[in-house]
């Protein structure tokens, strides 16, 4: 059991915006969906947590920043993740086109506000007032991972694609049907995401200096959602046959080859109806963040979670509290969203149940070399409450 007088010494309310002990910290930022954060941690980006979804930036200095151009007040529908570069001075967003008629890549760039990527490759064709959407962006801040929509066009309606402001959009094609590039490693040439199977199934993908590798194809719905600076980790999710279950999964360039390696959900996940998807990974490969989902259905109750080689997966509740950091009992934490290149800061968003509102956090840790479940002999498969 916790020593009862730590764990009051380290606690504190929510408005005090930051539970610590030792070198391990919990910081709330704001009321929005962290979805990107820059190597060092300092500077974030995500949505609004409001209906306008609209692209935002936090700072510790500045909090957060609307940075405009969102696309649902204007059209009714949002696509895309925001995302941020190794600098954090630059992100990219799905906005409001030029002319305020349709969705559109997007880079904004700290000084200068946004410019929309506005090249597109000539089969490309407005879908429902969406012309594309970015869901990645490289670490050096210059090339936009997402999808173009092609109307009217043989060999699936939108295709994956990496681009830039100056050059445009180039389609990264599709073996099936649909694709989707969800982001990029440092240079924009290893581009990760899913590929639509002939039965409509999505399958995890890797594109290297545009050359396409099927990572995972096992009848499920399963992506590549990050890659590492240097391009060879990649995460997301994959089918284990063995639990009928969705889990989270890893692929490491051997070089000849992608080594999959399924890292599994949490303990108390309901096989076959539960799952676990990993959502970031340090620049070193070492430490992999993302959600796991205990069962199905809107209520099922879901968390973030932590993947290291020595640990295993463990639940950010488990982490947290193992190193003495005591959350608000109101506060629960619904995904790891990202982690920052260096491995020392985490991301993610929970809800505030005494106000029911989203509020996004950043957990700082010790060097990845160092991380380590604390001393407070917790099981690694302590469960959250349902609610």
């Amino acid at each position: 059991m916790m020593n009862r007088a730590l764990g009051a010494a380290v606690l504190f309310a929510l408005a005090g915006t930051t539970s610590f002990a030792g070198d391990v910290q919990f910081h709330l930022l704001g009321e929005f969906y962290a979805t990107g954060v820059s190597a060092d941690g300092s500077v974030i980006a995500g949505n609004s947590a409001d209906f306008s979804y609209e692209t935002v930036r936090w700072t510790a200095g500045t909090g957060v920043t609307y940075l405009g151009r969102a696309t649902v007040p204007t059209l009714g529908t949002g696509a895309g993740i925001p995302d941020i570069s190794y600098d954090g001075t630059r992100i990219t967003g799905t906005i409001l086109s030029d002319d305020g008629t349709y969705q559109t890549q997007g880079v904004w760039t700290e000084g200068s506000g946004w410019q929309q990527v506005s090249s597109y490759p000539a089969d490309a064709g407005i879908v429902d007032t969406a012309l594309g959407s970015a869901w990645g962006i490289s670490g050096d801040g210059n090339h936009v991972a997402g999808l173009y929509w092609r109307a009217g066009q043989p060999g699936g309606i939108a295709h994956a694609s990496i681009g830039t402001v100056a050059g445009g959009v180039t389609d990264l094609g599709s073996t099936g049907g649909a694709s989707r590039a969800n982001n990029t490693n440092y240079d924009g040439s290893v581009v990760v995401g899913w590929d639509e199977a002939a039965d409509g199934h999505w399958r995890s993908v890797v594109w290297v200096n545009g050359a396409q590798t099927i990572l995972h194809d096992l009848g499920a719905f399963t992506e590549a959602s990050a890659v590492n600076g240097a391009g060879d980790v990649v995460v997301g999710n994959a089918w284990n046959d063995s639990t009928a279950t969705l889990e989270a999964a890893s692929w490491r360039w051997n070089g000849v080859s992608w080594d999959e390696q399924i890292l599994g959900v949490l303990p108390g996940t309901f096989e076959g109806f539960g799952q676990a998807a990993a959502t970031g990974v340090s620049d070193d490969g070492s430490i992999i963040v993302g959600f796991n989902r205990y069962d199905f259905g809107p209520f099922s109750d879901s968390t973030g979670f932590i993947w290291t080689e020595a640990l295993g997966m463990v639940s950010v509740e488990t982490y947290l509290a193992s190193h003495g950091v005591m959350l608000d009992p109101l506060f629960d934490i619904g995904s790891l969203t990202g982690i920052s290149a260096d491995g020392k800061t985490l991301i993610g968003y929970g809800t505030d149940w005494s106000t029911f509102e989203t509020q996004s956090f950043a957990i700082t840790i010790p060097a990845p070399g160092t991380l380590a479940i604390g001393g407070f002999g917790l099981a690694a498969g302590v469960r959250r409450r349902r609610r």
